[in-house]
Order: C-alpha cells, then structure tokens, then sequence
C-alpha cells in the first residue's frame, strides 16, 4: 500500500501539524517550497502537445529560477540531448509530499488550448532509471525500487456521453467508475500495474490543472529509497484526437543537494548551447463570436458587436474578433452570425448535447482527406486507426495501432461481414452515421451515409 498523508479533520490537527512540519523543517533546513516545472497541455488540430508551462509568475512555470536553484549554466534548458525529449524536474521533499511522494510536477492548460470537455489520460513508457550520487552515473535503477503514479482514474465505457446523465457536461464518468483508482508503477523491468489512466477532463472553457501523486518506494509498497535522481517517461492522450503528445521525461530528486541534482540533469542535457527550445505555438485566445474572451458566446458578445457596428468601426487588429463572418467589415450580420453561435448563457438554455466532435469516435477531416478512428471495437478488442480518401467512396487503411476503450459508442468492426459500423462521425459540423464494407487489400467502400440531426438521441442507444 502506498503512503499518503491522513487528512485534516480538525483545527487542533491542522495546528498540530503545522507545528510538526516547522519544527522539522528548522532542524533538517529542508526547503518547503522545491523548484518543479509543471507540463502545459494544448491541441492543435487532431495532435496534442505537452511544454513547458507558460504561465508568467506562476508556481511551476519559472524554467529560469529552477536552472539557478540547480546551479546550472546560465540559458541551460532541460531537454534530453539525446532524444530531444523535454525534462520535467521535480523533488520528492516538497512540503506537500514528504520524504518519498510529491503531487508534481502538475498538468495544466490555458483558455481554449484543449476543447471543452476533453478526456486526457496519460501513458507511461520505458523503464525507470536511476542516477548513483557515489559515481555520477545514469543506470537501471535497483531491483528493488520503484515509482508508483497514483491518483487516476481508469478509462472505460463507463465513460458517458448522454448529457441528460451528465448533469449539462458532454462527458462525465458512471456510478460504476467514480472513486476506482489505479496506479501505475515504474521499475527497471519497465512498466507494470496500469500503463494508461485518466488525467483529468477540462472544464467549458477548456481548461485543467491537475495534480497527481508519485511515491517512491520498493516492491512491497513501502516508502522509501535509495537517495539519488531517478527518471520516467510518459506521454499524454486526448480522446478527441488521433496523435498524443511527444513522449516527455520526469526527473526527480530523492535526497540529493541541488549542485549533485543538477549534475544528474546535466548529465542528460549535455551541452546546452546545442538545445534550442523548441517552438510552441501561439494559442486561440478565444472561440469565434467570444468577442469579450470570456470563453462563450453570449448576448454580450452580440450586443458589443453591434455596437461597434452601430459606431462604424475600422476593422484593425484589436477588434479583430468582432469580424466573425470574415468578410473584413464589422456590421449587423456579424451580430447575427454571433447569435447563432451562441454557446452559454443569456442566449438559451440547451436541451440536448450540442454539437462537438468530443461526442463521437470518428472524425472526418475534408481538408487531409483523413478519416480518424479514435475508438474501433472488434471482437473485445479497441483500436484507434486512420484512413485516406482514395476517391469513388473508398478509403484506404493508413494507420492501425492497439488501444484502450476511450468512448461509451465507439465504431464497431464485424469481422465476418467485415462492415465498418460508425455510429457518428463528425464532418464539418455535422454528424453522419456510415457504414463501410471491406473491399480487400485494406480498402473499404462507403456502403451507406445517413446525415443525424438529433445526436444524443440517435447514438446513446
């Protein structure tokens, strides 16, 4: 069993605690607040990507502070030379954590860089390893110790869609699912309990900041381990799109001094004029018609838009937003297109799940020509795949990987009849039920295409 703290269930705990803390802390001059980088989350198109968190003055997000605190060169930046695989610091001994567990680094993302409603789960890869303080080098870690991520929740069909049953969300979790609890575990023999498990799913505005919990300890659960740096490896999935993110490193300090800590990153970073941080991209600030970025479209939206209509005003760079049909003037029907985009409140109060790709398995993409099928179901099986357009309604297998249950209504796959069943594939706005035959040699013809105007109604069957 993993350790975890007992909780506060009064004041003369809480003060008795506090006093514990101070006490150990002015005897061991143990820092309270270690330097950790937290892992920032957006999505562009039907790929995630995890950074370097952003946010300026936030705990978490000071790459520079966190390079001085562990001695390194001045411009350091903590990406493996090797893979060019970002490197997330954190430290066992946070106030928070103890000796041998910590909740950092935590996953966070800013307004509109995710979807409302979006599921991500992480997966964690590769073997643990272990950084030996005596000889300053990076090996397996010892047979008898480990890394237990703990805190997600798995990721099932007990997942719903039905907004009636989701209180107004577009995605919540069953009876049958809320407060079970998985573990993931990091050895040197690789990867055992639970490799995938549920980060957390964003908020209407797209937004999550979570923190999980690692504990170090040895095969039977119990605290504790060698002192030194040890190093994981993990990447992040979103159920709305085909591509996770790039896998990325978590290093943690087990009782190490910061200049010893900081010769285990630099071990992995090497010469640090030879990384360039890599580029992320600029951020939606917002959704179209959300001309006052609040997240929503609204009757304030509609009402500042024909304002600005009213007053004549120059489309430029600051009011960009107000031009929502694109036309490169401000005027009523803007204002117009605005209501009918209209998301949240003061403009009506929806009556069944509006339309989001988030809802559905299968996305079409008319640009590429790519048909993501972010959950297959075949037999018990779950796949995610990918097909081209060939032209004459055939499309041609791309991609084909194993994957885990990630829809409460994924696209069913009959092996005898070798039909494709899509229950609703998102195109353009609009939803499509498809069926697809096998044609042979991985192709598959489009056999029956129905338009579906009432979603919820017509797939939570």
């Amino acid at each position: 069993m993993s350790l975890r703290l007992p909780p506060c269930t009064g004041g003369y705990f809480q003060n008795h605690f506090f006093y514990l803390v101070l006490a150990t802390i002015l005897m061991t001059g143990q820092s309270v607040s270690a330097q950790h980088l937290d892992i920032e989350v957006w999505g562009q198109g039907n790929a995630l990507f995890a950074g370097y968190c952003r946010t300026s003055g936030a705990l978490g997000c000071d790459l520079g502070g966190l390079t001085d605190t562990l001695e390194l060169p001045a411009g350091t930046l903590t990406i493996e030379t090797a893979t060019k695989k970002l490197i997330f610091p954190v430290d066992f001994r946070d106030l928070s954590g103890g000796n041998f567990s910590t909740k950092n680094p935590g996953f966070q993302s800013v307004r509109t860089a995710l979807l409302p409603n979006e599921l991500l789960s992480y997966r964690a890869l590769g073997k643990l390893k272990y950084w030996d303080p005596v000889i300053s080098t990076w090996d397996d870690a010892p047979p008898d110790v480990q890394i237990r991520l703990f805190g997600g929740l798995e990721a099932s069909t007990e997942i719903l869609n039905d907004f009636s049953q989701c209180a107004g969300q577009l995605l919540c979790f069953s009876e049958n699912i809320l407060g079970f609890d998985g573990s993931t575990v990091f050895s040197r023999n690789g990867i055992s309990g639970s490799q995938e498990l549920v980060v957390d799913i964003t908020d209407t505005n797209g937004i999550l900041h979570t923190h999980l919990s690692f504990f170090l300890e040895n095969q039977v659960g119990e605290a504790g381990g060698p002192i030194g740096a040890y190093l994981i490896e993990m990447q992040l999935i979103s159920n709305a799109r085909f591509f996770p993110s790039d896998p990325f490193l978590i290093l943690f300090n087990a009782g190490i001094d910061p200049g010893e800590f900081g010769a285990a990153l630099n071990a992995l970073t090497g010469d640090s004029e030879k990384n360039d941080l890599p580029q992320q991209p600029d951020l939606p600030v917002s959704i179209p018609g959300d001309v006052d970025l609040d997240g929503d479209v609204d009757r304030i939206d509609v009402a500042l838009i024909l304002l600005a209509a009213q007053n004549n005003e120059t489309l430029n760079t600051t009011n960009a937003a107000f031009d929502v049909d694109q036309d490169g003037f401000i005027t009523r029907a803007d204002a117009m297109l605005a209501k009918t985009l209209c998301t949240l409140r003061l403009c009506n109060i929806p009556v069944e799940a509006p339309s989001t790709a988030l809802n559905v398995a299968a996305i079409y993409d008319q640009t590429s020509g790519i048909l993501s099928l972010n959950d297959i179901q075949t037999d018990g099986n779950h796949y995610r795949a990918q097909l081209q357009i060939q032209g004459d309604h055939t499309f041609a297998l791309v991609t084909l990987q194993p994957d885990i249950s990630r829809y409460a209504t994924p696209v069913q796959y009959d092996a005898v009849s070798e039909m494709i069943e899509i229950p609703a594939v998102f195109v353009n706005g609009k939803f499509y039920r498809v069926a697809l035959k096998n044609t042979g040699n991985s192709r598959f013809k489009i056999e029956s295409l129905e338009e579906i105007h009432t979603l919820s109604n017509q797939i939570a069957e």
